[in-house]
């Protein structure tokens, strides 16, 4: 299955302005550098019309102005799960439902079995579910969140999952809640992230894991190409974090790194354990 295909790309990209302009309709909002919270943003990049800025102080690139919580579940209902999903070059999520649930072997063996075996797990935007779905397979207690309701019944449906519709901001589960919590691909999405892990920090039993896996702003395509690197899509990723602003952002939270690499350029990936 091929991703960011720019035939395909190019095709769809007007469905991508289309989408843009809906958000529009949410009073967009001044955001900070989650990291020095009060450094001033300096415009950077710009794609779709929309502003990435760089932080004077640490170099983080976000959005800013960006969409106000309210729009999150108007943005990542099926609309975005189709329209987005062409417009950016990658298959429609209906069509990824076996690959997704496939890929999700690949991502418990590297990030999750080598440190935790069973127990109870908390997949953060969980999507159609086949995560979840392996994580049962393995022998963990598994469920899944995510905003969208009608992507929690496509998760459903597809898989037979335990899903719960919202974010962690919602607080949803009672402390302690879990001994494993992945975000894959989801970091980058987060309006305020430093909040949301402060969130699964709580919902982590002690000793439990985290996983977080997200792309990063060290990127030599980023470099290189600039805002015509595939990857900046400024629209659903507010944020763009390097190995290290990442790794400060867990740690603030509470956490102990116990691994970060990247298993290509484009992506990091830290697993972080909360003390007994």
């Amino acid at each position: 299955m091929r991703f960011h295909d720019p035939v395909v790309r190019s095709e769809h990209e007007h469905l991508l302005g289309e989408l843009v302009a809906e958000m529009r309709v949410f009073p967009w909002v001044e955001a900070a550098c989650p990291l020095c919270e009060e450094a001033t943003g300096v415009p950077a990049l710009e794609k779709w019309g929309i502003t990435v800025c760089r932080c004077a102080e640490c170099d983080h690139l976000f959005v800013s102005p960006r969409m106000p919580r309210e729009a999150v579940p108007a943005l990542y209902g099926s609309r975005y799960w189709h329209a987005h999903a062409l417009a950016t070059g990658c298959p429609p999520l209906s069509e990824r439902v076996q690959f997704d649930y496939e890929n999700a072997q690949t991502k418990l063996d590297r990030d999750v079995l080598p440190f935790r075996r069973s127990g109870r797990l908390l997949d953060v935007g969980a999507s159609n579910g086949g995560f979840v779905r392996r994580a049962c397979e393995q022998g963990f207690v598994a469920v899944g969140l995510e905003p969208s309701a009608e992507i929690c019944a496509l998760a459903r449906s597809a898989h037979g999952v335990e899903m719960h519709c919202g974010t962690l901001l919602d607080e949803q589960f009672a402390p302690a809640s879990f001994d494993v919590i992945t975000l894959h691909d989801v970091l980058e999405h987060l309006l305020e992230p430093s909040l949301d892990l402060a969130v699964a920090a709580r919902l982590l039993a002690p000793g439990g894991l985290l996983v977080v896996e997200t792309l990063t702003s060290s990127s030599l395509e980023l470099a290189e190409l600039g805002a015509d690197w595939p990857l900046l899509s400024p629209l659903e990723h507010p944020h763009y974090f390097s190995e290290g602003g990442g790794a400060r952002l867990v740690e603030r939270a509470g956490l102990r790194v116990l691994d970060l690499y990247s298993p290509h350029e484009n992506n990091w990936i830290a697993i972080a354990e909360k003390p007994s």
